[in-house]
């Protein structure tokens, strides 16, 4: 199987999962944030956070689908 395959279906289950296990590793929301002496300065969304992984994994499985797909021919 490709690696861009494997790294595709990672991330979409990562995208999937994300809040399950952040709460399983003991993490919170406060990781999609950037913080300095105390005040945030920049957060993002976790919704946002796993639409954009999703968008990468589909990404990595349509290129290691076309990857692979050359190897065929």
């Amino acid at each position: 199987m490709n690696s861009n395959i494997i790294w595709g279906i990672v991330l979409l289950a990562l995208s999937l999962f994300l809040k399950p296990l952040l709460a399983i590793v003991g993490l919170d929301e406060k990781l999609f944030g950037l913080y300095w002496q105390g005040e945030t300065v920049f957060t993002l969304d976790p919704l946002l956070v796993r639409i954009i992984l999703a968008v990468f994994g589909v990404i990595m499985l349509l290129i290691g689908v076309r990857q692979a797909a050359k190897q065929k021919k």
